[in-house]
């Protein structure tokens, strides 16, 4: 199997895990009343998978990480405030986030995956990011 089939059939799985995550812990219900977080999810998630499979901005490895957990930290603390003000819990927040990560990924692998190729840059990260 060719690295470019297995980068999209990793990041599909990966897109309905997420998916079938958020809709099995919260339901229609819990994603009805947290839509104003999934919808945020689903467009950083396909504008950073942009950003980094077209080297938008050609950083390094350490800044790169550097901003990896700097997001992964965002997250957390964005997922705590959430849960603080408002009627979802902390579970629900994240499972919803979750949902909209999912529904980012999955579209944006169809069209760089499917319909268009996926990015050069993509595949030669080697076989560490497949």
């Amino acid at each position: 199997m060719d690295a470019a089939r297995r980068v999209v059939l990793l990041e599909c799985g990966l897109g309905v895990l997420w998916l079938g995550y958020g809709f099995g812990t919260t339901g229609f219900a819990g994603l009805r009343s947290g839509w104003w977080l999934a919808v945020p999810a689903a467009a950083g998630t396909v504008a950073l998978m942009y950003a980094e499979e077209h080297r938008v901005a050609d950083w390094d490895p350490y800044y790169r990480g550097g901003l990896a957990i700097a997001l992964v930290v965002g997250f957390t603390v964005a997922v705590g405030v959430v849960g603080a003000l408002t009627a979802l819990s902390v579970v629900d927040a994240i499972a919803v986030a979750m949902t909209g990560i999912g529904a980012g990924l999955l579209p944006y692998r169809v069209v760089y995956g499917v319909v268009r190729p996926v990015p050069e840059s993509r595949l030669d990260a080697g076989e560490r990011a497949v």
